[in-house]
């Protein structure tokens, strides 16, 4: 019976442990949209502008090692490598700074991070401003679709 009651009360020694470190782990949530950018610090955005880019270059890798070379997966990636070919090339600063000014555009707060991305860097890659307001114009509905579809 003693070592019942002493495994009960290690057990509850233990989880109060545990769980007096959860407040003070940060919770770690991406930015879904403008509006979210907006209020995450200077340092948040450059490491997760940084990090963004990196999985962006990484994903693609991996395409063509995992489909193999001559997949149309593979395919896929070097196309979509070609088209925005400044993703490896943006620094965090440049991200962050093209991002501070496509959001700074408050008719672009609901446009999905991604999309933001994505946008700046077939701007920085010289695609033509129609395509790239066309495209801008796409990504204001989704994200206006989105955040009516989420209320």
């Amino acid at each position: 019976m003693k070592r019942l009651l002493l495994g009960f009360a290690l057990l509850l020694f233990t989880a109060s442990v545990f769980a007096a470190d959860r407040p003070t782990t940060p919770e770690i949530n991406p930015p879904a949209n403008g509006e979210d950018w907006l209020k995450l610090s200077s340092t948040e955005k450059l490491f997760w502008s940084i990090g963004y880019a990196q999985g962006y270059q990484d994903a693609l890798n991996k395409i063509d090692v995992a489909a193999g070379s001559n997949s149309a997966c593979a395919n896929l990636a070097a196309r979509t490598e070609r088209q925005t070919s400044t993703a490896g090339k943006v620094s965090g600063f440049e991200l962050v700074s093209g991002l501070e000014k496509f959001y700074g555009d408050s008719a672009n707060a609901q446009i999905p991070v991604g999309s933001a991305i994505r946008i700046y860097l077939l701007q920085a890659s010289g695609k033509d401003q129609t395509t790239i307001q066309e495209l801008i114009e796409t990504a204001r509905l989704l994200g206006a679709q989105t955040r009516t579809a989420s209320k």
